[in-house]
């Protein structure tokens, strides 16, 4: 486990380090426009939506192990050319669309195979200590992918700095070398690829509508979807524009998020213990929404608001992370085996479809309301899945 928990975090300092690196290059070397860079969000969670649901199948059927190995390979070959593009000027928004794609279908693989992995070789009482372990590891590795990532990106430029994270996925994968296999147990796929993709879609939303937890976690993922998707597309321009708020302290005050998440990292075993993983994941989507909640409040530069912001990644992160280690270890633990990762690609195609459609009624709304007023939907979203939690999660059995 010990090795997997490595894995996950050179991965995900990968895939930190790959979402701010791609960015960049599109805004400074290609000169993206505006709604070119919105593609690039698009073409991430989009094919890691459909391609999780096509991907999930194979990887219920065969070794998981094999599955994360080749999905850090991909992505290493994939910045491996990608640099050399740019080092040749071969570079174009058409092929770092393609990138972008391809790399958020190779995470979700990644994400889907580890997740089913632990929920065949770790034992069920030790699953939510060890997720927490997985949402601590992810949230260091995230902070610290940010933290180096520009400087990174300016000391080396865009060609080395894509080869520094080619590198970190190839590290990765060797991080993946002794751990040992756990093979999939799902009955052979029948037909062509299409016919397949369907049946294997149909199996995963079956299983989830025939779980009463998993049918709630299926709507608590939308209401969750849509609200970040509103949270990010009107944050920024709150808090750096009409709150006046300087880029400094707003990238401190997102740095001070990961305090947050390792607090609810190492709450949640214990909590889950001590009053139930349903009324644990309540508690912390209610914090999650209350944090959210403090976005609006900031109003005006100054310490308030500050205050408010910081309220903001403290207390919504380790909301976040409380509700994160249970529901995964729910989703590991109420699915088949056969259908674990079916099911887990389902939800997460259900959370994923609901960002993008929470983006585009950002884009519509941004014209009639403010990004004050959508932060305030946003937060209502949250409280939403806060409150349908405590209806069925939370509730005795």
């Amino acid at each position: 486990m010990n090795r997997v928990l490595a894995a996950e975090a050179v991965s995900n300092f990968g895939s930190m380090l790959s979402g701010l690196a791609l960015p960049l290059v599109a805004a400074l070397q290609l000169q993206a426009t505006p709604a070119q860079m919105a593609s690039l969000l698009v073409a991430d969670v989009l094919a890691a939506a459909l391609g999780g649901l096509w991907l999930a199948g194979w990887i219920d059927r065969h070794g998981r192990r094999a599955a994360m190995w080749i999905a850090d390979a991909a992505r290493a070959v994939l910045f491996v050319l990608l640099a050399l593009a740019l080092w040749r000027g071969w570079a174009s928004m058409v092929l770092l669309l393609a990138v972008a794609a391809l790399s958020g279908l190779a995470t979700a693989a990644f994400e889907l195979a580890r997740s089913v992995w632990m929920a065949q070789r770790v034992p069920a009482d030790q699953l939510a200590r060890r997720n927490a372990q997985l949402s601590m590891v992810g949230s260091l590795s995230e902070t610290a992918a940010f933290a180096i990532g520009g400087w990174l990106y300016q000391a080396l430029g865009a060609a080395l700095a894509l080869l520094l994270d080619a590198c970190s996925y190839l590290a990765s994968a060797l991080c993946l070398k002794g751990v040992p296999e756990a093979r999939g147990g799902a009955e052979p796929a029948a037909g062509s690829a299409w016919r397949a993709l369907l049946d294997d879609t149909r199996a995963g939303l079956r299983a989830i509508a025939a779980h009463r937890s998993l049918s709630a976690i299926a709507v608590i993922e939308v209401l969750l979807g849509a609200s970040m998707a509103l949270t990010g597309s009107a944050y920024m321009i709150h808090v750096g524009r009409d709150v006046a708020i300087a880029a400094g302290p707003i990238g401190v005050i997102t740095a001070l998020g990961a305090i947050g998440s390792l607090i609810g990292a190492a709450a949640a075993e214990r909590l889950g213990a001590a009053i139930g993983p349903g009324r644990t994941m309540t508690i912390g989507l209610l914090a999650f929404a209350a944090g959210a909640a403090c976005i609006p409040m900031a109003q005006q530069a100054g310490w308030l608001a500050i205050g408010w912001l910081v309220a903001h990644q403290i207390v919504g992160d380790a909301g976040h992370t409380l509700h994160a280690v249970h529901d995964r270890t729910l989703r590991q633990t109420a699915a088949a085996p056969a259908l674990l990762a079916r099911v887990d690609a389902g939800l997460r195609a259900a959370g994923q479809g609901a960002m993008l459609i929470g983006a585009g009624l950002a884009a519509l709304l941004g014209s009639v309301a403010s990004a004050r007023t959508l932060l305030v939907v946003a937060a209502a979203l949250a409280g939403g899945a806060g409150l349908l939690a405590a209806a069925t999660l939370a509730r005795p059995r």
